[in-house]
């Protein structure tokens, strides 16, 4: 079981916690997470991120948010401009 030193940083207490333990639970260096006290154990649990359907996003999206056919009707009849796969 690997382990870690606290050390001070500015006003907190930090700890490294090993890439190979970041990884096991999809976490890196900016992730989000939560602590809380268990039992007299520290828990660091990862912040769920929200999970959205299709159906969900689209909900409140307008038509004109997806194709406005005057804002895209240069690029939509034009011809193309380098080497694209069409």
């Amino acid at each position: 079981m690997p382990t870690a030193t606290l050390r001070n940083l500015g006003g907190s207490v930090i700890v490294a916690v090993p890439k190979k333990i970041l990884s096991l639970v999809d976490l890196r260096a900016g992730s989000q997470v939560q602590i809380s006290v268990r039992q007299g154990c520290v828990v660091v649990k990862p912040k769920k991120r929200p999970q959205y359907t299709l159906s969900e996003l689209l909900a409140n999206t307008r038509k004109t948010h997806l194709f406005n056919p005057r804002r895209d009707r240069d690029w939509l009849s034009g011809r193309p401009a380098g080497k694209e796969a069409l």
